[in-house]
């Protein structure tokens, strides 16, 4: 899916996609809302009584829990069934522009200080950014857009039922991902949680319109800041040996408060 399929959709989102204000504004506010998440959760574990007890491998989890959504495996499929797959773009910007180069950099980085770093290099971190497919595949969307090339139809075409098989390929992973059974400690993620489900989505609407976004273009940022805990800092938990069971019980919990709090928030909002 990754190199493949996810690319593919990339492509063919972004190319056909009008060219506007929003290819700047949405990765900006993903950007911003990411990293000032991720300063709320060192803060409120500093300034909460026993949050500078909690063990170091478990703080990298739950700083990762808080600051990182699952933008493209939920996100993706949550915008295109509410506001048409058009907007399915967004979801690809806001993650390959944004979320992921900050959580394979800075995540990665955060993870190796409360983990295990061996063998971890800027270099390394950037290079990793890099190379990633479904990135290479948004600067080739950007590219014959901004040079005003006409996509070949069949090509837009194929590239889009390619693209069909990354939503249901997300949502079976992000079954995978749902682990019930460290739920016990669950209490001490409630304010990571809290600023990555109502916080995020909160900062988004307010940068979002800060930067001329409106309509549906920042319903579908909001929405992507509302997403749950992405299930790639799972991976990066094992990576860097940080608490595994926390961060799929952190996955788990938030994947179904979802269901409870994007809808409060977006009639809030909207």
């Amino acid at each position: 899916m990754l190199n493949v399929f996810l690319p593919a959709l990339a492509f063919g989102l972004v190319a056909s996609a009008s060219l506007d204000r929003t290819f700047a504004a949405i990765p900006a506010t993903a950007a911003i809302v990411t990293l000032c998440c991720g300063a709320a959760v060192f803060g409120l574990y500093r300034l909460l009584p026993g949050g500078r007890s909690i063990a170091g491998r478990s703080f990298g989890v739950l700083f990762l829990a808080g600051s990182f959504g699952n933008v493209t495996y939920m996100g993706l499929p949550v915008i295109t069934e509410m506001l048409g797959g058009r907007w399915g773009y967004v979801a690809i910007l806001y993650d390959q522009l944004a979320t992921t180069p900050i959580l394979l950099t800075l995540g990665a980085f955060i993870a190796a200080r409360f983990g295990s770093g061996s063998g971890l290099s800027v270099a390394g971190s950037l290079r990793r950014v890099l190379t990633l497919p479904p990135l290479w595949a948004v600067a080739g969307g950007v590219a014959v857009r901004t040079a005003g090339v006409t996509v070949p139809p069949l090509v837009l075409d194929t590239a889009m039922l390619m693209g069909q098989a990354v939503i249901p390929i997300m949502i079976f992973t992000v079954g995978l991902a749902l682990d019930f059974q460290d739920v016990k400690r669950l209490p001490w993620a409630v304010p990571a949680l809290l600023v990555k489900l109502v916080g995020a989505p909160l900062l988004a609407w307010r940068v979002g319109s800060a930067l001329g976004l409106d309509g549906e273009a920042l319903q579908s940022v909001t929405i992507e800041a509302a997403m749950p805990v992405m299930v790639l800092s799972l991976v990066l938990a094992d990576e860097f040996d940080l608490d595994v069971p926390l961060a799929a019980a952190c996955i788990a919990a938030s994947t179904i408060a979802l269901f409870f709090t994007m809808p409060l928030l977006m009639g809030l909002l909207f």
